[in-house]
């Protein structure tokens, strides 16, 4: 209802006691950037962490998941500890500095009143499409490397768990889980095809999971209470009427033989306090609104509300010497609390706080509920859980037959000790080598047949094509059209440079040798061009934003389609106009030309229309911009169908894969769908595509909730 406090709220859900708990993506092995001192400063932020939370009633409990140093290495000849003699990955024994550091940031956490828990990321070491370092690529692509992921993840978590027991003496005998970059059992295949992990964890002794909700809500279930599943050996299987799900609420001894999930009606947008991220300094802002999101949406069994929160404690903004405080520091996030708390006060009920463990044991040990149908209540037939993806993860056998996932193999009772790789084939009991062990199904990433997802009603035929098959990599053809753009373009550039100079020509630095060598026309661009020419040629356009001298504009023009180029830079887009101009017009596709636009990106397009049924390219965006800049470029960006991106050059380089995950973000807490590896040029680009389910324009309403923090769709970071 319109009006209601805080306190009417909770009195109307007949609330009587508040839970808090708060739970950590807790990641201390990081280097801080511009800071002197090796790993060891990490216990140093550690130790910081624990002194100031500890005066702090709602903070000092915290479930801190954490992140153990277990690092990998693609190699055959070093000793490591491998999941399988014939695993060329392995993981690094520790050192004995490791060993001492480990011991030094555990030493002051298991001192403390937090309670430790278990974080992991496999998405480096198991196979996926995102990048890592290309030998393990190479190596995940193979069937044979991909072949061990279901024994590599165990060993991980077995070997996290041996370094809790080693270097803070914490014996876990039932634990819970966050899955790094929020994957959980293949929700997210870009990250994730162990089908299987909810079976790993279990076996392991992991209860439940603390994932939800995630900063990418595709992974999130559709049932929106804590629940209780059975392993299904599907992409997010948690999310399935085969699951058998029941409400965690009241559940006693059936939560034996279940895995528990946390879900919930709040979202990630009122339940993270990463202050880091633009969207949540917008909401602190307005501390009462989120309170009541709160109140409203939150879990409630048996009187008790649950609160819930998520953040990265030890993100390298908090621990830089001119940084943000630490989330559980920030007035703001405190101002939120405070709000809530004191209304529950205010109304008599109890507030208190507590861990996952203790959170799980008071769900399940609740009085029985009344019985709810979480399948039929929370339409769990009505469709594939990964639909939204467009894509999922399905199993081949050696003959190309898609088949069942393997089973796991037997749990290990002892870890094998670091070991090379045994080259020889394996050996039978009289000594033969056996050659008729069958070849493991292995998992491939595929894109969804027949489901609405990327091809819905709303959406412009070249999306829902994107489909219909896998993206094959176009070949690099030295074309005649690309031939005579870089004759031309060269030309035009020197000419133009010996006139205007290199300034008033708009051809500094980057230009000048490429013209000399006739390559202004980059290879990223050339496969730009194929991309768009064979999966999105049903377009209305197609823009080039940050389109210089608008070479990619031309070569789609000369093809055949409607190219726009947008560029701020008024002497470079006279070049662009100059290059597209000195092209014979008998080459332009059917008296085609490209179009361009002088102007700063967005709003340049203000009073552009069809803006939905055409695809921006964003090939080299580099350039100083503001968080907030470029956080309103991704929101320009909404108003597509689609975006194809180079997400290593945007605004600044990013190489590394917590870079580019930060960028990904950004677009899918914005509103895209999640990401589509395009194709991976190594270092000369990565190019991600995103799709819009529902492309945008803000109107002034939208506006005027933005002013005050309430439009629900901004663009957020989030760490990796």
């Amino acid at each position: 209802m319109s009006g209601e406090t805080i306190g009417d709220v909770l009195k109307r859900r007949g609330v009587r006691a508040v839970v808090y708990f708060h739970t950590d993506h807790f990641e201390p092995w990081r280097m801080v950037p511009d800071r002197d001192g090796g790993m060891e400063r990490c216990v140093d932020d550690v130790e910081a962490y624990v002194a100031k939370t500890a005066h702090l009633d709602f903070a000092r409990k915290a479930s801190l998941f954490y992140k153990a140093n277990v690092n990998y290495l693609t190699s055959a000849d070093r000793e490591l500890c491998r999941a399988h003699p014939d695993d060329h990955l392995g993981f690094v024994p520790r050192s004995p500095r490791d060993l001492a550091i480990g011991r030094g940031i555990l030493a002051p956490i298991v001192a403390s009143d937090h309670d430790l828990q278990v974080h992991i990321h496999h998405e480096y070491f198991t196979y996926n499409d995102s990048a890592r370092d290309l030998e393990t690529f190479a190596y995940l692509q193979t069937p044979r490397g991909r072949s061990f992921d279901d024994a590599r993840l165990e060993l991980c978590i077995r070997l996290g768990l041996d370094t809790l027991r080693e270097d803070g003496g914490v014996e876990l005998a039932r634990w819970f889980f966050i899955h790094g970059h929020w994957a959980l059992n293949a929700s997210d295949p870009h990250e994730c095809t162990v089908v299987r992990e909810i079976e790993i964890l279990r076996r392991n002794g992991c209860l439940g999971d603390f994932t939800q909700p995630a900063g990418r809500t595709h992974v999130d279930s559709r049932i929106e209470v804590p629940y209780l599943v059975e392993p299904v050996a599907l992409p997010k299987g948690y999310d399935l009427p085969q699951a058998n799900p029941i409400q965690a609420a009241g559940a006693g001894e059936a939560a034996v033989e279940r895995f528990f999930i946390w879900a919930s009606a709040t979202t990630h947008r009122s339940c993270s306090i990463d202050t880091y991220s633009p969207f949540v300094q917008q909401r602190i802002k307005t501390p009462q609104v989120t309170a009541l999101e709160h109140a409203r949406a939150g879990v409630v069994v048996d009187g008790v509300l649950y609160l819930k929160t998520h953040c990265h404690s030890l993100h390298p903004t908090y621990c830089v010497s001119d940084g943000r405080p630490m989330p559980h520091t920030d007035p703001g996030v405190q101002a939120e609390l405070r709000a809530l708390f004191q209304a529950a006060d205010g109304i008599g009920a109890e507030v208190s706080f507590h861990n996952v463990a203790e959170v799980f044991d008071k769900i399940v040990g609740a009085p029985v509920p009344q019985a709810r149908d979480l399948v039929t209540e929370f339409a769990l037939r009505s469709g594939s859980p990964m639909a939204t993806m467009g894509l999922t993860v399905e199993f081949v056998a050696v003959d190309g037959a898609r088949t069942a996932p393997p089973p796991l193999a037997p749990r290990p009772d002892t870890l094998a000790a670091p070991s090379a790789v045994i080259a020889d084939p394996p050996i039978d009991e009289n000594g033969t080598a056996r050659t008729d062990d069958p070849a493991p199904a292995v998992a491939y990433i595929v894109p969804l047949d027949g489901v609405g997802g990327l091809g819905g009603a709303e959406r412009p035929d070249g999306f829902g094509a994107l489909i219909d098959a896998p993206w094959v990599l176009p070949e690099l053809v030295d074309s005649s059209d690309v031939r005579q753009i870089n004759a031309v373009a060269s030309r035009v550039v020197m000419a133009r440079a010996a006139e205007l100079g290199s300034e008033g020509a708009g051809v500094t630095g980057f230009y000048g040798p490429r013209a000399l060598e006739q390559t202004l026309l980059q290879p990223s661009e050339i496969l730009c061009a194929a991309f768009v020419e064979r999966h999105l040629s049903g377009l209305n356009g197609a823009y080039e934003i940050g389109c210089g001298l608008g070479l990619l504009s031309t070569l789609l023009a000369m093809r055949g389609m409607r190219a726009v180029g947008v560029e701020r830079n008024g002497a470079r887009l006279a070049t662009a106009a100059a290059i597209a101009e000195a092209l014979p017009a008998s080459s332009a596709g059917a008296g085609r030309a490209p179009l361009f636009k002088k102007g700063t990106f967005p709003r340049v397009l203000r009073k552009e229309g069809k803006l939905g049924a055409s695809v921006a390219l964003v090939t080299n965006l580099l350039g100083t911009a503001s968080p907030e800049q470029q956080e309103g470029f991704v929101r320009g960006l909404r108003a597509f169908g689609a975006v194809l991106i180079d997400v290593q050059r945007f605004y600044a380089r990013r190489s590394t894969r917590r870079q580019i995950r930060e960028l990904e973000e950004i677009f899918t807490l914005s509103g895209f769908d999640a990401p589509r590896l395009a194709f991976d040029l190594g270092p000369d680009g990565r190019f991600v595509l995103f799709t819009n389910p529902r492309p945008r324009r803000r109107l002034g309403l939208e506006a005027l909730l933005a002013s005050v923090g309430m439009v629900r769709d901004e663009p957020l970071f989030v760490a990796a």
